[in-house]
């Protein structure tokens, strides 16, 4: 008697039953970089220069024969849990111009006299909602100027950027959300819908991407080799200072739209290789007086021009022996 009255109380309780959340893991996307430096190359191209505050609308073209950066990434995870998945992610962009016979145009000498810089800060927070649903949130802080302009440091060398989306995702193939985007990817301020979706139809093939900013489609040729197609936009504004009158506490407004094909090896469990190669199309090339950029002084039609970059990557760091 005394057996059945302990499996009769038991029976009584209230069975646990433990909630289950989403996550952001995507089977077949490419590891989290956590550390990166990929240097890039631009050949010669050239556009059409317009001073719109000139009495005579006079042209000149801006002929650059190449345009060199240097850029470096850092991803830290900061959560892991089944509640709150955060990071943190910094990086340094390092651009510089070379320009022919640069002298009889103003806009010419200013890039070939200046090194650009960009430092930027920010943070992925995917938090759940349940087993079907989640917010993701994305903040970044820049730091963007030349030289003289960033020794300096004032409002007018930060910007502010990010999204939030609402999304659902299904098991661990299939993500998608919509939500708002603010950046500075060409060059200016833009708000727009935003729309995530990343999905890996099967071992082969998947997609990833956050419109507008970038979309890409990955082929997997094998466990080590990823080929992708897509594109994606970029660049950000500068402040500037400079000893002629025109430019001084004015702004580069740089923004790029690119067509291209990539390719990411895993070398080891640590280190992986990437390159890509493409299409630059000019979004906007331009100095505005006026940090909202509705104010414009120059104005490049840059044609468009090929580019290629290559990058080494360490996707996780050696753990230290206890």
């Amino acid at each position: 008697m005394l057996l059945f009255s302990g499996l009769n109380g038991l029976a009584q309780k209230k069975p646990i039953v433990k909630k289950t959340y989403s996550n952001p893991l995507i089977l077949g996307q490419s590891p989290t970089k956590r550390l990166s430096l990929s240097y890039e190359i631009q050949p010669v191209f050239h556009g059409s220069t317009r001073f719109t505050n000139a009495p005579l609308p006079v042209a000149y073209t801006t002929n650059i024969q190449t345009t060199q950066s240097v850029r470096l990434g850092y991803t830290k995870t900061l959560f892991a849990k089944p509640k709150l998945y955060m990071s943190f992610n910094a990086g340094y962009w390092f651009s510089t111009f070379n320009i022919s016979n640069p002298k009889n145009n103003s806009f010419a000498l200013l890039l070939s006299q200046r090194q650009f810089h960009s430092f930027t800060a920010g943070t992925n927070i995917f938090k759940p909602l349940n087993a079907k649903n989640f917010l993701l949130v994305n903040v970044s802080l820049e730091a963007n100027g030349n030289g003289e302009s960033l020794q300096n440091i004032s409002g007018n060398n930060l910007l502010a950027g990010g999204a939030i989306i609402y999304g659902w995702k299904k098991g661990l193939k299939r993500m998608w959300g919509i939500g708002v985007f603010r950046g500075y990817r060409l060059g200016k301020v833009i708000h727009v819908p935003a729309l995530l979706y990343n999905n890996s139809f099967n071992k082969k093939w998947g997609v990833d991407a956050l419109l507008p900013a970038r979309a890409n489609l990955r082929y997997a040729k094998s466990p080590k080799t990823v080929w992708t197609f897509g594109y994606e936009l970029d660049g950000t504004q500068f402040a500037i200072y400079s000893s002629n009158p025109i430019y001084n506490n004015a702004f580069f407004q740089r923004g790029e739209i690119r067509a291209k094909v990539g390719l990411e090896k895993k070398l080891s469990k640590v280190w992986a290789f990437t390159a890509n190669a493409g299409l630059r199309m000019n979004g906007r090339f331009d100095i505005t007086n006026d940090y909202a950029g509705d104010k414009p002084i120059v104005q490049t039609d840059l044609n468009p021009a090929f580019f290629i970059n290559g990058g080494i990557h360490i996707t996780a760091f050696p753990k230290k022996k206890k």
